[in-house]
């Protein structure tokens, strides 16, 4: 018997080729038919959106302009560029310490990492986008990085085949791994994700994934290997199990529970998917999570996007694993985020209805440009001198 949909409704963000960024509103009612309403869709970047994440309030997207946008989705506002990055900024993560209920997009977003082409990762301080330091070592392009769910420790990954772990806490490298191996002979990592307990952190390559167990020292204890090249990769929750979901060139996303392979008494074993997913024609380009009390009533929900121009949203309870919702946008998606629809109403504004009511009419307005000003004075202070590069503030979205 089929579980029955609650109510749901929730937002999707997915970049694209084609340099737009564009905001779904989706609602799921039972048997009805799903409806996605567009809430914005605009050219944010002069180049193709590599990268995307949303904590709290905010959204952030990193492009091959070198440029990350900053905006605020409860106000449907730009605040700012930074543009500290000297290449194509390929990955952005808000951190996720404390396990922050108030976050609709379920992380707390108190630091958010940026790495980029130019083979640095940097540190900034969410509160008021300040550059609090520059992690480097790396000696090509940052593939990927993820922070652990502690906040206090990152990782990343890197086209010179090293893995290195980072303390947070004083802006140093902690570790560092070399790829090396017959099987895998000149590939590097080009995802990484910390497991949802934190004990371990999985890499993925271009066709295989190493799984590392976190001890005195990061030991490799287990591989998997694919039929097909390796796109992307998340670790979702799904009724209290782990499992890896993982997209796939040829359109298909696997999932295996986490604990079968670290199970296994075997370094690499022959461990088929628990089920498999195929809504794409060809690769899937991001994955995205999404389960909330409130919003979904528990019902976890998994946001699919390719290169085919679809997003997809599967639900993953073991009674239905099915697609519930498709949207064709008819552009080329290359990354994808989701958050709770409540992050635009009221009762989420810092300020009580009551002050709201006896503030001064342009009031709401002073608060957006003291926000957009805290963006400018920071990168103000960093590009001290360089004339040509200027940070935009307060554009309206949709």
């Amino acid at each position: 018997m089929t579980e029955t949909r609650p109510f749901t409704q929730f937002r999707i963000m997915v970049g694209s080729y084609e340099h737009n960024l564009l905001c779904l509103s989706l609602v799921l009612d039972g048997d009805k038919e799903p409806v996605f309403t567009p809430v914005f869709h605009f050219q944010a970047h002069a180049l193709s959106i590599k990268s995307i994440d949303i904590a709290k309030r905010y959204l952030v997207t990193g492009s091959n302009d070198e440029h990350i946008r900053i905006y605020d989705l409860q106000k449907r506002k730009e605040l700012g560029t930074l543009l500290s990055h000297q290449g194509t900024v390929t990955t952005l993560r808000f951190s996720k310490e404390g396990e922050d209920d108030s976050s609709d997009s379920g992380k707390s977003g108190k630091w958010l990492l940026s790495g980029s082409e130019d083979g640095k990762i940097i540190i900034w301080r969410a509160k008021d986008w300040e550059m609090l330091g520059t992690l480097k070592g790396h000696q090509g392009r940052i593939n990927d990085l993820d922070i652990h769910p502690s906040g206090r420790v990152a990782i990343s990954v890197s086209t010179d085949k090293t893995i290195r772990l980072w303390n947070l806490m004083t802006a140093k490298k902690a570790a560092v791994l070399k790829i090396k191996g017959r099987d895998h002979l000149g590939q590097s990592g080009e995802i990484v994700r910390w497991s949802n307990s934190g004990k371990h952190f999985i890499v993925g390559l271009l066709n295989q994934l190493f799984i590392y167990e976190l001890g005195q020292e990061a030991e490799l204890a287990h591989k998997l290997k694919f039929k097909t090249t390796l796109m992307c990769l998340e670790v979702i929750d799904i009724e209290g199990k782990e499992f890896l979901a993982t997209g796939h060139s040829n359109g298909s996303i696997e999932f295996v529970e986490l604990q079968k392979i670290l199970s296994s008494e075997e370094e690499s074993p022959s461990v088929e998917p628990d089920f498999v997913f195929r809504g794409h024609l060809n690769r899937v380009k991001g994955l995205a999570y999404y389960c909330d009390e409130i919003e979904t009533k528990g019902v976890p929900y998994l946001v699919s996007v390719s290169s085919d121009g679809r997003i997809v949203v599967w639900d993953v309870r073991s009674e239905v694993r099915d697609q519930v919702a498709v949207y064709d946008s008819g552009e080329r998606l290359n990354c994808v985020a989701a958050c709770g629809e409540a992050v635009e109403k009221a009762a989420t504004m810092k300020r009580t209805h009551e002050e709201t009511k006896t503030a001064p009419s342009d009031s709401e307005y002073e608060t957006d440009a003291e926000e957009a000003k805290r963006v400018l004075l920071s990168e103000k202070k960093k590009k001290k001198g360089k004339k040509n590069k200027k940070t935009k503030v307060s554009v309206t979205l949709g």
